[in-house]
């Protein structure tokens, strides 16, 4: 990804001064079933849609609210995550880990995360469906 693309994410997702909703994408978390038998330990996020804001993703089924969101701060190709927050769960301040975009011919077609927040390590595979794609 060309600096020039990281520039537009910023600018793209940067917190509107209406108060106006974060850019959502419509897609599918899935893996392969090599990953599902090594990853034990790991939360395999599931979803619909990908929620992107100025300070992060969030992962929800499609329509509704985000079942889990990774926060920090945009860099290069993706997200250097800094906190976890699951729906109902108190955010997890000593996250680590990168949510890394994945572009084809130009548009978004994958998001993936590799994030450890306090006892848990989480792993998201979001694919984007190119017919889906508005960014």
């Amino acid at each position: 990804m060309s600096l020039t693309f990281a520039t537009m994410l910023l600018v793209q997702f940067a917190p509107p001064l209406d108060g106006a909703a974060a850019q959502r994408v419509e897609g599918r978390c899935t893996y392969p079933p090599a990953l599902v038998e090594q990853a034990e330990e790991a939360m395999l996020v599931q979803c619909g849609e990908a929620v992107f804001t100025a300070d992060g993703i969030a992962f929800a089924a499609r329509g509704f609210t985000p079942a889990i969101a990774f926060r920090g701060e945009w860099e290069g190709d993706g997200l250097r995550v800094a906190e976890v927050a699951r729906r109902g769960i108190e955010p997890i301040d000593e996250a680590r880990g990168f949510c890394r975009l994945q572009m084809r011919q130009g548009q978004l077609s994958a998001v993936v995360c590799s994030i450890v927040g306090g006892p848990r390590s989480y792993l998201v595979n979001f694919l984007v469906p190119q017919l889906n794609n508005p960014l």
